[in-house]
């Protein structure tokens, strides 16, 4: 039975709800050039509505977040209840849905431009509020929203004794000392040489150096799979060899699982396992099949 369902939810994801629009080409432009794009989608996406999704199908799940009251905000709301999500506690903004403009290559990697619009708009004391009605055990934050509705969401799960998860992405501007409270960080190799300054170092070096602030980390390095951190003992769980289609919400569906598994009483090892193969079964898919 899912959050939307009417029992309360065990995971919240406190993020962003995007349309993504997305040009399938050859090859990502240059500065000042004009390249043929192949095809073009627009699909449900945004980090938050990416990771409710992916949580959601392992256990209740509701999210936080700002929509519009335009069609991509209709849109997204039905994709989220269709899914099975909990949108009690979305909030409708004046402003448009936020918006993802991505290009795709052939070899599944992508760029991505976001314009947050309503995401803007979801505010710290929402975000507070919300959490005391969901009650959550494990809530999970990104940086597609406002920082003051992170930090909110960590001062939440410190004073209800909740997991408080943290992927720090896209990388900006938030308060540091939510990091000493994520249990765990999330991080891919790039993020976390952003967050030591180190570089050209491995990932079980970085994983960790970021676990000295952190109570646990867990850093995504691609195809090897992920490096967990705890204290000074850092373990890899490897990922499957598989041939990528499309790498666009590999992240956000390895962090909703991470959360899902660690709610229903997986350890962050078993948890990261489940998560690593939920990232490598969806980069195998185009958009359109997931």
């Amino acid at each position: 039975m899912s959050a939307a369902s009417g029992r309360a939810a065990r995971v919240a994801v406190v993020g962003s709800v995007n349309l993504d629009v997305v040009v399938t080409a050859d090859r990502r432009a240059g500065a000042g050039e004009t390249v043929a794009g192949r095809d073009v989608v627009e699909a449900v996406g945004g980090k938050g509505a990416n990771q409710a999704l992916a949580a959601a199908r392992e256990v209740d799940t509701a999210l936080v977040a700002s929509v519009g009251t335009d069609a991509a905000g209709t849109a997204a709301r039905a994709t989220l209840t269709r899914a099975g999500v909990s949108l009690d506690a979305v909030s409708t903004s004046s402003h448009p849905t936020g918006h993802a403009f991505i290009t795709l290559t052939p070899d599944g990697e992508n760029s991505i431009i976001v314009v947050p619009l309503a995401n803007a708009d979801l505010t710290g004391d929402h975000v507070f509020a919300a959490l005391d009605l969901l009650r959550p055990a494990v809530v999970l934050c990104q940086l597609e929203v406002p920082p003051e509705a992170v930090h909110r969401a960590a001062e939440w799960c410190e004073s209800r004794d909740a997991r408080f998860l943290l992927n720090p992405s896209p990388m900006g501007d938030f308060d540091r000392r939510v990091l000493a409270l994520a249990h765990p960080l999330i991080v891919n190799r790039h993020e976390a040489e952003l967050l030591t300054g180190l570089r050209e170092r491995s990932a079980p070096d970085l994983a960790r150096a970021l676990s000295v602030g952190s109570r646990s980390v867990v850093v995504t390095d691609g195809p090897r799979g992920a490096f967990v951190a705890i204290d000074d003992a850092v373990d890899l769980l490897p990922a499957p060899a598989v041939t990528a289609v499309d790498t666009t919400g590999a992240g956000d569906a390895f962090a909703g699982v991470l959360a899902g598994r660690l709610a229903l009483g997986d350890s962050l090892h078993q948890a990261t396992a489940r998560a690593v193969d939920a990232a490598s079964r969806t980069v195998q898919l185009a958009r359109s099949e997931r």
